[in-house]
C-alpha cells in the first residue's frame, strides 16, 4: 500500500499541530464536482477521496472543514483549516496569503452555454456583447476571469454553485465561463447545456491543494502527491471521476 511507503517528514509547525491535537482539519466546499461534493447524502469527489488517504497517511482523524470560495482566503488566514482540498485553482491572490501543493490536476477555463446558442460562440468576443448575459458563481476563479474579461455583456452573480447549472438551462443565462471539467460533467448531465465549439481553452488552469505557509508542510504534502502518482493512485482515482467526452454543440 501507498501510505506504508511514503516518509513522514519531521521538523514543521503544521505537521507538529496536527499529529499534537491527533485530527486533520481540511476545508472543502461539497459543491464542485469532481472533486468535492454530496452525492445521495455522502462525500464523495476525487479530493474526498485523497482527503482520506493523507489523514490515513498521518495517521490521524479527518475532521471536514465547510468553507465557500468567498470565504476561502479568509479561512485561511484566521487558521480554520490546515489544507484546503476542493479543485482549487492557483490564483495570485490566494498564493500571496497561503502556499499551494504541486498542482495534481491541469484544465482550463472553457464556456458552457444553452445548447441553442453555443454553436455560435466560438471565442471570448462571442460572448461579451450586450446581447448576452453570462451567469457567474462568486468568489472564485471563475469571477476572477469573468470581471477580468467580460466589459459587454451581462453579468449575473448567482450565490448557489450547485443550482447554478439548472438556473442556466433553464435561460437565467446564455452562458457561464468555468472550468473544463465541470463543463463536460454538466453538459453530460444536462441535455440543455452544450460546450461551445473553442480550439483552446481561455486560460489554462493547475489545480492544487492550498495551506498556510510552512515550508516544511508543504514539502510533507508535495512528497505525498508524488507517491500518490508514481504508483497510479492518483490516476486510479481520477478515473473514477472524471467526466465523459462532452456532447458537440447543437
Amino acid at each position: 500500500m501507498l501510505l506504508a511507503m511514503l516518509p513522514i517528514l519531521g521538523g514543521a509547525d503544521v505537521i507538529d499541530e496536527v499529529r499534537s491535537r491527533g485530527h486533520l482539519r481540511v476545508a472543502t466546499t461539497l459543491d464542485y464536482r469532481p472533486f468535492s461534493y454530496i452525492d445521495a447524502g455522502e462525500k464523495r469527489g476525487i479530493d474526498i477521496e485523497l482527503a482520506r488517504l493523507l489523514a490515513e497517511h498521518l495517521e490521524v482523524e479527518l475532521v471536514w472543514v465547510a468553507t465557500r470560495w468567498v470565504d476561502l482566503i479568509d479561512d485561511l488566514t484566521a487558521d480554520r483549516f490546515d489544507i484546503a482540498m476542493s479543485g482549487i485553482s492557483i490564483t495570485a491572490e490566494r498564493a500571496a496569503v497561503g502556499d499551494f501543493s504541486t498542482p495534481y490536476y491541469h484544465t482550463g477555463k472553457t464556456i458552457l452555454a444553452r445548447c441553442a446558442i453555443a454553436g455560435s460562440l466560438h471565442t471570448l468576443a462571442d460572448v461579451d456583447r450586450p446581447d448576452v448575459t453570462v451567469i457567474v458563481n462568486p468568489g472564485g476563479s471563475n469571477q476572477r476571469f469573468v470581471n477580468g474579461h467580460i466589459h459587454h455583456a451581462r453579468i449575473v452573480v448567482y450565490p448557489d454553485n450547485i443550482g447554478i447549472f439548472a438556473a442556466l438551462a433553464r435561460g437565467a443565462a446564455d452562458v457561464m465561463i468555468t472550468d473544463a471539467v465541470e463543463a463536460r460533467l454538466e453538459s453530460a448531465a444536462d441535455d440543455a447545456l452544450c460546450m461551445t465549439p473553442m480550439r483552446e481553452h481561455l486560460e489554462p488552469i493547475a489545480k492544487a491543494w492550498l495551506m498556510p505557509e510552512d515550508p516544511h508542510w508543504k514539502a510533507q504534502i508535495d512528497a505525498f502527491l508524488a507517491g500518490l502518482s508514481a504508483n497510479g493512485t492518483l490516476d486510479l482515482i481520477r478515473a473514477r471521476y472524471e467526466p465523459p467526452v462532452p456532447p458537440a454543440a447543437r
